[in-house]
């Protein structure tokens, strides 16, 4: 999974669980006391997160960590395609890094 996608889903899902509970960027950030710029750069993927972040924003929503990586389809649930090909990507990059350091 490339960096971009861990982003998007971090973003997708903080927006999703922000509009569940009926928060506007401003409300949201002034609940945390951080700037609404830094949820906009965040939900925007032009900001990560430190860990300390991520545990507020799991706090907050009363929700484990995982839930902002969570891969989600149209009807919220577990998109087991994507995952497949996740998984085959990241083998496939696994044995090119093995043959690699072997010279294989």
């Amino acid at each position: 999974m490339e960096e971009s996608e861990v982003r998007r889903l971090l973003s997708d899902n903080l927006k999703r669980l922000r509009k569940q509970r009926g928060l506007s960027q401003l409300k949201f950030a002034n609940e945390l006391n951080m700037a609404m710029t830094f949820i906009n750069d965040i939900e925007n993927c032009k900001k990560w997160v430190s860990p300390e972040t991520l545990a507020k924003f799991a706090t907050f929503f009363n929700v484990p960590v995982s839930e902002f990586f969570a891969v989600q389809d149209n009807t919220e649930a577990i998109n087991p395609q994507f995952f497949a090909h996740t998984m085959i990507s990241e083998l496939h990059k696994a044995i090119a890094s093995v043959e690699e350091r072997f010279n294989v």
